[in-house]
This record gives C-alpha cells, structure tokens and sequence, in this order.
C-alpha cells in the first residue's frame, strides 16, 4: 500500500518498532507475538560470531499498542521470509549470499533493496535469504525490543535491536547501561507506554555529537523528529 504525504507524515515518525503480531521464537521453542513478550524472555537472536543464540529481553525501547505505524516490508525467496519493521530500523544485508553472517552490514530498512540479502533463521542457523520485493504499508501497532545481545530474529528474519542511527555497533555500546541497569529503568514490566526516554535522550545527544549523515531522516518518534 502507497502512503500519502499526509499519512506518511503522520504514520512515519518513528525510530525503529515491529507490529504487535509480528512473531519470535522463545527458548522453548513457542513462537509468540512480540506483543505477548515480556521483559525476562529468551528470544533467537544473533550472536557476535553471527551465529544464533537466545537472548534475554530487557525492556521495550517503545511500545504504543494503539498508534498507527508505517512499515517497510521486506519479502525474501529461497527461503521465503515476510518482515514489516519500520523504516529507521536497522537489518544486517550483504550483496553476495558468501558473505559470512558476522560480515552482514547494518543497513537501514528503507535502503534495503531487492537484490541484496538478508540474514534469516534455517536449517540448520542462519543463512542467507535474496530480497525478492519492497513495499510500505501502514499497521496498528509498535513493539521494540531491546535484547542483551542487542538482536532479535522476527519473523524469521534477523534484525537489529535499534534504529535511528546508522551504527549498530555505536547503538549498542551506547545501551550498555540499560544492559547492566535495565532493572532500574523501568523496572520488570510496566504497562506503560511510548518511546522509552533513554533513546530518547541518546537521540538528542547524538545529534549534538555526530555528523547529521549518521541519522535516518525520520528520527525518533517524540524525540523532536
């Protein structure tokens, strides 16, 4: 679905959220709606070494249950995958499926093209998946995650923990201490929701420290974008 200006302009602002019906993986082996998710549950997600690992979630960086959501979809063949995220948020790409998966670069969703490759979940870890088509659409909806290892595989896809800014790694030295205090930040579960104010506040000062080029055009939701 195209979106009008005015939907784009009221729908986009946004860091880097999945639907609420978007799926993980649980150590269990359930497969779950991130809206179903709490704080304390280990989700697949990717090591450092590029290999899959199961990761506590923290916190939610945001959580807006009832907003309305642009969304980049990214649809891959061989295997074929289905992942809406928007489009501030980081996915690990390549352009060659001989990439290694911790050569996989952070790549912003709305500058993944059809061509390139994604990581996804198979069989046995994980594996390169071709992007076959790109669309937007809008949903009802938005769940962030922040895990320990600051990944997360949904719908089968392997992304990114944060958005925003185009470093993954930068973003997850920068959460370092909602890793080690995250008890502190908004406690083991609230009902709360909006973004939470730690990105928010990383947001404000990376504008004020790094080149504007590191940052996707649409910000953070509620942090002035």
């Amino acid at each position: 679905m195209s979106l009008l200006p005015t939907e784009h302009s009221a729908a986009a602002k946004t860091g880097g959220c999945f639907p609420a019906g978007a799926q993980v993986r649980l150590e269990s082996g359930a497969r779950v709606a991130l809206s179903a998710v709490r704080p304390g549950d280990r989700v697949l997600a990717m090591g450092e070494d590029g290999n899959p690992t199961f990761s506590d979630v923290l916190i939610f960086l945001d959580r807006e249950p009832d907003r309305l959501r642009a969304f980049q979809v990214i649809e891959t063949q061989d295997p074929p995958r289905r992942l809406a995220l928007t489009p501030a948020h980081l996915l690990f790409t390549a352009n060659n499926h001989t990439e290694p998966a911790a050569h996989f670069r952070a790549t912003f969703a709305s500058q993944v093209q059809p061509g390139q490759y994604v990581l996804v979940a198979g069989v046995p870890g994980l594996q390169p998946a071709r992007v076959a088509a790109v669309s937007t659409h809008v949903a009802l909806g938005a769940y962030a995650p922040l895990t320990r290892h600051g990944t997360l595989v949904v719908e089968d896809v392997v992304a990114s923990c944060f958005a925003a800014v185009a470093d993954h790694h930068l973003a997850q030295l920068a959460f370092w201490p909602l890793r080690l205090f995250h008890s502190l930040a908004w406690g083991s579960w609230t009902p709360g929701e909006g973004v939470h104010w730690y990105p928010q506040l990383l947001y404000r000062l990376g504008r004020l420290l790094l080149e504007e080029g590191s940052f996707h055009s649409l910000g953070v939701a509620g942090a002035g974008s």
